[in-house]
Parts: C-alpha cells; sequence; structure tokens
C-alpha cells in the first residue's frame, strides 16, 4: 500500500480474514496523493519475489464542460445562478481487500450534507463551486472523488452514487442528479453536461428525460479510453 494516512496501524493484522477487514475513510483521502493498494500472491512456502502494482481505490469524476441551452421555453436567454456541484451517496468507508462488501454509510447521503462535508479533509474531494452565472459553455475541469460504489440504483438500499448540478433559475434552487452505476476504483469519467431546462426541486430525484445531455469518456486513471457513452 502507499500514500497511508498519518498513524494507520496493521498491529491487529493476523490474519487474511483480519487483513479484509482493514478500512479507510473518505474523510482521509487527499485526492493529491490517494491511498494505493495492489494485491499478489504466492504459493504456499515459496520465497520467490512477486511485483505488486498499487493503484488508487478513489474513482476520479470530471466535469469537463458545462452549458446551459434553455431554447424554446419560456425563460429562453436566461442564466443560471450560483452553480456548484457535488457527490451524493459518495461511499464513506471502503474495504479494499473485500470490495464486495455493500457500502453502508455515505457521504451527502441523498443531498448535501454542508457540515458533514467540511469535515472532510479535503471537502474539494465531493463539492465544489462551478459558476456564478452559467449560460454558453464553460469547460471547468472540475475532478470530483469518491470510493467504488457497485450499485446501479436498482436494489432497494443499495443508492447509487450521483453527481449533482445545483443552480437557482427565477430565484428558486433547482438540481440536476446524474447517475453513476457501477462506480469503480482506478477510473475517471469525463463528463461535457448542457442542462436544457429547469432541474428538480429535490436532488434525490431524477430529472425528466431530456433535461441533461451527458457526453461521458470513461477511461482509465492514466488516461486510457476504454469506453464512450452517450445519452440524453
Amino acid at each position: 500500500m502507499g500514500n497511508l494516512p498519518e498513524g494507520y496501524g496493521w498491529s491487529d493484522i493476523r490474519s487474511y480474514t483480519s487483513l479484509k477487514g482493514k478500512t479507510f475513510q473518505l474523510a482521509d483521502e487527499d485526492p493529491a496523493a490517494p491511498v494505493l493498494v495492489g494485491t499478489a500472491g504466492l504459493p504456499e512456502g515459496s520465497r520467490r519475489s512477486c511485483r505488486v502494482t498499487l493503484k488508487p481505490m478513489l474513482a476520479r469524476i470530471t466535469l469537463r464542460s458545462i452549458a446551459c441551452d434553455f431554447t424554446g421555453r419560456s425563460y429562453a436567454g436566461e442564466r443560471l445562478q450560483d452553480v456548484r456541484a457535488y457527490l451524493t451517496y459518495a461511499v464513506d468507508v471502503y474495504s479494499p481487500f473485500d470490495p464486495d462488501v455493500v457500502p453502508a454509510s455515505w457521504v451527502n447521503a441523498g443531498r448535501l450534507d454542508e457540515s458533514g462535508t467540511a469535515a472532510l479533509s479535503h471537502p474539494e474531494t465531493v463539492l465544489r463551486d462551478v459558476a456564478t452565472s452559467l449560460g454558453g459553455r464553460i469547460r471547468p475541469s472540475l475532478d470530483f472523488y469518491c470510493y467504488p460504489n457497485p450499485s446501479d440504483g436498482t436494489e432497494f438500499g443499495q443508492p447509487v452514487t450521483r453527481l449533482v448540478i445545483e443552480g437557482r433559475l427565477r430565484g428558486t434552487t433547482y438540481y440536476y442528479p446524474i447517475d453513476l452505476p457501477g462506480l469503480k476504483a482506478d477510473v475517471q469519467y469525463r463528463m461535457d453536461v448542457t442542462l436544457t431546462r429547469a432541474g428538480t426541486t429535490d436532488p434525490d430525484i431524477p430529472a425528466a428525460a431530456g433535461t441533461i445531455l451527458l457526453e461521458s469518456t470513461v477511461m482509465d486513471w492514466d488516461g486510457r479510453e476504454w469506453n464512450d457513452v452517450h445519452f440524453s
């Protein structure tokens, strides 16, 4: 492992079972130096050396560009004000040696928790300001980080991680939730977003079809593309 939090101990490890019980918290992560993990196996009794590749436990979600296009609406030409973006249902505790464990706690469970986010060592991990006033396309290239979440949102009690865009239009706060199903570690998700109408009034409720136009590229953390997704 690499970039371990200060004071992280291993004195309680006596077996592989106890190793699988080791957990890390998002509150301790530093996006500039994420905790790195890796595993390798050797036959019993072997004295041969082995190489372990260390990779981040985090997923990186990048809001590469964003625009408002309210053409055809009664508020065409207006701008979204005080725009910010944040992750909801960001997995709070992760077990890298037992990745099949179902997440049980989250940062921003369903909506932004200002005090909980401020308690993170790096609040910018899950919360970023986007623009004071948003109209035409801008390219902020804002990065967000969280632990893997295998949920696709279809099973009760296993919420999907979301990137939520928030802003005010005509004095009302609207939300634009973007689901991130099957979120994986050591993967980067790059997004170009266009907002076409007023969003929802609850960040935990999906927006109507066509409200968010999204182009998303999924690639390895080191930048190697492996999938393109386009939907509206």
